[in-house]
């Protein structure tokens, strides 16, 4: 790396301050203890984009992506109650964050400005695709995650970073075997991680235990935005607050307040984002979904498209 303005970047406090955000949030804490930043995911990302060709600007864009996360990175959500909506809290307040955390300081000494570098701009195709394409974000997160969790070697891994490619707005591959371990691993994570019904119940107690910090002055609004994990946990771990020690004995002992159940048992339903990806796979000169080359991995992904549509079934607990 030669570019001054990403190696000022990746050394302000902001960045920094990722090496101490996990990228599964409160999961880390519970069931993924996988040692996985936002910072080695920001870095990711942006390697993706450097090797593929993109631009320095959207390279910058793209570094830049996830350092408006909170404390458990998407915990934001449910504190301000978007975890349902479109857009998340972290984006909504990205811009703002740029300004605030002095990083606005460092793009405008070397000829950006917080607009220009902006995730969510139209031109930044190859880092911002809906789902359920692949873009640089959910190139980096699922090869990562699938690693981890053993759904890729590091040969695979390696190797479908090498054979992604970017053309006419479609990230492609040629590698329909990777990549149908990859669309595998991100149906297991929302089905078991980012998205499942422990993962948001956990995070409603989690929000529930920060509010009360905040307005007990146990937490101030700028160790939300600007705090680590380890310190935060540490001191709702720590507190005598009845409600904040009854939602962190819930996020320890989960299991014992819900479970899932037949739709026609169910008490309450809990909506959520399939982020199952169906990537573009290049067949014999042709450009096809990977879904349409394999019925089983098909009948998975429509499968938990379903369930999203109409959310876990469970039953609660008092």
């Amino acid at each position: 790396m030669q570019e001054p303005v990403l190696i000022e970047l990746i050394h302000s406090p902001a960045m920094q301050r990722l090496k101490h955000i996990h990228q599964y949030g409160i999961s880390y804490y519970t069931t993924h203890r996988e040692e996985y930043t936002r910072f080695d995911h920001s870095l990711g990302v942006w390697a993706v984009l450097k090797r593929k060709g993109a631009s320095l600007e959207e390279q910058i864009a793209d570094l830049l992506h996830d350092v408006s996360h909170t404390v458990f990175s998407h915990v934001g959500d449910w504190v301000f109650k978007m975890q349902h909506l479109e857009e998340d809290y972290q984006t909504s307040i990205h811009e703002r964050y740029l300004t605030q955390s002095g990083l606005e300081k460092i793009l405008n000494h070397y000829g950006y400005t917080v607009e220009g570098v902006l995730p969510k701009r139209e031109e930044f195709e190859m880092l911002e695709q809906p789902l359920p394409n692949l873009n640089a974000d959910r190139i980096d997160y699922n090869i990562q995650g699938a690693y981890f969790q053993h759904f890729l070697t590091k040969e695979d891994a390696l190797e479908l970073f090498q054979d992604v490619y970017f053309e006419e707005g479609k990230w492609i591959t040629n590698r329909k075997d990777l990549a149908a371990k990859l669309t595998r691993f991100s149906l297991f994570m929302t089905a078991n991680c980012w998205t499942s019904a422990e993962n948001n119940l956990r995070s409603t107690w989690l929000a529930d235990a920060i509010s009360q910090g905040m307005t007990i002055a146990l937490l101030t609004w700028e160790d939300f935005h600007f705090g680590i994990d380890q310190d935060i946990w540490e001191r709702l771990s720590q507190s005598p607050d009845p409600l904040i020690q009854n939602r962190m004995y819930k996020i320890a002992h989960a299991e014992d307040f819900y479970r899932c159940v037949e739709p026609s048992q169910a008490t309450t339903f809990i909506p959520f984002k399939s982020r199952g990806i169906d990537p573009w796979i290049k067949q014999e000169d042709k450009i096809v979904r990977l879904t349409s080359l394999d019925t089983e991995l098909a009948e998975a992904f429509n499968q938990m498209k379903e369930t999203a549509a109409r959310g876990w079934a469970l039953e609660i607990f008092p």
